[in-house]
């Protein structure tokens, strides 16, 4: 015969049951987290490792890896122009050199953050990155609001302008330290140079090493240290290379480590300003 569940039978759980059962289940969340912290440790570990095992070339690819995945259609979609400004050094070296006017050319213009940015002041801006679709929606932005400013895709290692073609070259973003090794650095810089007419400018970022220096970078420095030693490693390896942002990025020790390569490349010094990580070139090298 069937019978009836006496009632309050569905609470014959003892009172402290459910407390047992959360503080079990708290400490799964709290150990999952640990394990989650640990594992992003051990990879922040591996990508700083990289800049020894990986050759320039596959160094150099990463950036183009990174930003491919940043740059989705519903990153594109949420852009907003009218956030689109300058930042307070990049403003005020326009007004210290009186640049008003005159043709730029951008390296890495992405959302066209600068070239808007830029293209608004009166300038003519050439944006270059290689990324297709965000060079689509940055060119249909400046169409809209009539700015001339032209995008183009193409390698930043090998550009297709010939030589004196622009007033100013711009590398805004730190992506002057993008570029693994010191010489393929220089070497780009000449080429960039190269670009600009008699007494134009070439306005550079950079990142500079962080300070107190992480035990992550410390030990992973000492590391690469040792690693490049072997056969077969990157031997282009300098301290401050890294792979911490997703992509390669030198990080410049001192103020006169990026003096020394910039004067190597045969540019002259306008303005280093270590502080907040830019400086302005001019050639020496005569385009006749």
């Amino acid at each position: 015969m069937y019978s009836q569940p006496v009632a309050g039978a569905e609470r014959s759980l003892p009172p402290n049951a459910m407390r047992v059962v959360g503080n079990l289940v708290l400490l799964l969340a709290r150990s999952l987290k640990a394990s989650a912290d640990l594992f992003e440790h051990l990879s922040n570990v591996a990508t700083g490792l990289l800049p020894t095992l990986l050759p320039p070339a596959q160094l150099a690819a990463l950036i183009r890896e990174n930003y491919d995945a940043l740059y989705t259609p519903a990153l594109l979609r949420s852009l907003d122009v009218e956030n689109y400004c300058l930042l307070r050094w990049e403003t005020e070296v326009l007004s210290r050199y009186e640049i008003s006017s005159g043709r730029m050319l951008i390296l890495g213009s992405g959302c066209g953050r600068e070239a808007i940015a830029l293209a608004r002041k009166g300038l003519t801006v050439v944006g270059v990155d290689t990324n297709h679709p965000v060079l689509r929606k940055s060119q249909q932005i400046a169409n809209t609001i009539g700015l001339p400013a032209h995008f183009h895709q193409a390698d930043f290692l090998q550009l297709p302008y010939a030589p004196a073609n622009f007033d100013y070259v711009f590398l805004g973003s730190t992506m002057y330290s993008t570029v693994p090794g010191s010489t393929r650095r220089q070497a780009w810089l000449v080429d960039l140079c190269r670009l600009v007419r008699p007494n134009g400018l070439v306005i550079l970022s950079f990142s500079r090493a962080a300070t107190p220096v992480s035990r992550r970078a410390s030990f992973c420095a000492q590391v690469n240290q040792w690693l490049v030693t072997f056969p077969g490693a990157n031997k282009s390896y300098e301290p401050g290379d890294d792979c911490a942002q997703g992509h390669f990025f030198h990080a410049f020790q001192t103020e006169d480590e990026v003096r020394r390569e910039l004067i190597g490349a045969g540019a002259v010094i306008r303005e280093l300003n270590w502080a907040e990580g830019f400086a302005l070139l001019t050639n020496r090298v005569s385009h006749g």
